[in-house]
C-alpha cells in the first residue's frame, strides 16, 4: 500500500531526568529533503536523527525538532573572571584620575558585565542522552509513519475510483472504434470520389490507400497497451515501498495512450470519451504527487 508524503507525529517523555520532545512533520516533494533542528548543546545527536529518520522515509520535505532539557539541572557552575575583572576596575580608575570622572563602580555595574563571570557545564555522555531519546524519537516517528499510511490508503482509493472510470471509457472507445474506422474509410473514399468526379480511377487501387489510410486510424494497439497499463496501475499500488515515482511515469504513458487516441479518431463519441477520460487521467495524476 502507498504512504501519503503528509503526516505528523510528536512524542515527550520524562527519561532519565531529561525531558525530551520529538516532533516530526512532513509535505510533498520530489526528493527527501531533511530540515533538522537539535538544541546547540546536542548538535553531536543531528547526524543520528537524520540516519533515523531517512531510514523510514524515502521522500517528502521533513521538519525535525528535537529538544532535550535537563529537569534536575546540568551541574553549570559560575566562577569569577578575576582577569578581566581586576582589569575593568583599574580601567575605571585610570577614567577617573585622567578625566576627572566621578562615581564608584558599584555591584549593578559588574554584574551586568556578562565577561565577569565565567558558567562551566560539566559534558554529557551523548551515547546515553541518544539511548535516552531514541526511544522518543521512535515513537514520534511511528505516530508519523501510521498517519502517513492512513493517508496513503485513502489517496489509492481515490485512485482506483479514477482508474476504473478510466477503464470503462476505455471499454466505450473500443465499442465504438470498429464503427469509427469504417466510417473513416468511407468517408475517405466519397470524399476521393468527389474530388475525381469525371475521372476513371483504378477501383483497386483507391480502395487499398484508404484501407492504409483506415489502418492508420486503428487504436486496437492503444487499447491494449492502455488495458496493460491500468492493470499494473493497480500491481503497483499493492506494492510495499516508496511507488510514487513509478505510478507518475506510468501515468505519464497512459495519459500519452490516449492522447494518441484521441489523435487518431475524428468520431464525435469517441472524441467525448478520450476528454472525459483525460479529466480522469488528470485526477489521478494529481493524487500521485502525494504518494512516497
Amino acid at each position: 500500500m502507498p504512504n501519503s508524503m503528509t503526516g505528523y507525529g510528536r512524542q515527550r517523555s520524562l527519561v532519565g531526568g531529561k525531558d525530551i520532545c520529538f516532533e516530526i512533520k512532513s509535505v510533498n516533494s520530489r526528493y527527501l529533503d531533511l530540515n533538522i533542528k537539535v538544541g546547540r548543546l546536542y548538535n553531536p545527536l543531528e547526524e543520528r536523527v537524520k540516519q533515523l529518520v531517512s531510514s523510514r522515509i524515502s521522500r517528502g520535505k521533513v521538519d525535525v525538532y528535537l529538544s532535550v532539557t535537563n529537569t534536575e539541572g546540568d551541574g553549570t557552575t559560575l566562577s569569577l573572571n578575576k582577569d578581566y575583572l581586576e582589569a575593568y576596575l583599574k580601567l575605571m580608575e585610570r577614567i577617573k584620575a585622567e578625566y576627572g570622572a566621578t562615581g564608584e563602580v558599584s555591584l549593578d555595574m559588574i554584574s551586568a558585565k556578562n565577561e565577569v563571570f565565567m558558567a562551566t557545564r560539566p559534558e554529557e555522555d551523548m551515547e546515553a542522552v541518544w539511548a535516552a531519546v531514541l526511544p522518543v524519537a521512535e515513537a514520534a516517528l511511528d505516530g508519523f509513519c501510521e498517519m502517513r499510511r492512513r493517508e496513503g490508503e485513502k489517496l489509492a482509493a481515490d485512485i482506483r475510483l479514477h482508474a476504473a472510470e478510466t477503464a470503462i471509457l476505455r471499454e466505450k472507445i473500443k465499442e465504438l472504434s470498429p464503427a469509427s474506422v469504417i466510417a473513416a474509410r468511407d468517408k475517405m473514399i466519397a470524399r476521393i470520389k468527389e474530388l475525381l468526379e469525371g475521372v476513371n480511377p483504378d477501383e483497386g487501387r483507391l480502395l487499398t490507400e484508404c484501407a492504409i489510410y483506415a489502418d492508420k486510424a486503428d487504436i486496437n494497439e492503444e487499447l491494449a497497451r492502455l488495458e496493460s497499463h491500468l492493470s499494473q496501475l493497480e500491481g503497483i499500488l499493492c506494492e510495499s515501498g516508496p511507488i510514487g515515482r513509478k505510478l507518475d511515469f506510468l501515468v505519464q504513458e497512459i495519459n500519452r495512450e490516449m492522447n494518441t487516441i484521441g489523435s487518431k479518431c475524428s468520431d464525435t463519441e469517441i472524441a467525448r470519451a478520450v476528454i472525459a477520460a483525460k479529466s480522469e487521467i488528470e485526477k489521478i495524476r494529481e493524487q500521485i504527487q502525494n504518494i512516497e
